[in-house]
């Protein structure tokens, strides 16, 4: 479903990165709330913004995780021919998402 970004309660912190693009975590500010990972997208004949909700991890590494995946069904390619080519996309996603933090 896709939704309005200004619908992000206030006091959530939003951690954004150009290397998680399109995607974004944020980190509910109520109690025992957990984190959401959101996708950008944008639909329509006046090309409006909008943000599809992918998935609610109770950890931020978990969320980290959820982005690295998700990165590998968007981009130029996602049809593949072979393992390795597949892997190698693998790699250079992990690659890249190491150089923000752990995700192990």
């Amino acid at each position: 479903m896709l939704r309005n970004p200004n619908t992000i309660p206030k006091g959530d912190t939003i951690i954004e990165d150009p290397a998680m693009e399109p995607f974004f975590i944020t980190k509910s500010a109520a109690g025992a709330g957990g984190y959401t990972v959101y996708e950008r997208v944008t639909k329509g004949e006046k090309n409006t913004e909008y943000i599809r909700t992918v998935c609610y991890p109770s950890t931020f590494n978990s969320a980290l995780r959820k982005v690295a995946s998700e990165l590998m069904s968007v981009g130029e390619q996602t049809h593949f021919k072979t393992v390795k080519e597949y892997m190698l996309k693998w790699e250079a996603i992990s690659n890249r998402m190491q150089n923000l933090v752990s995700i192990d």
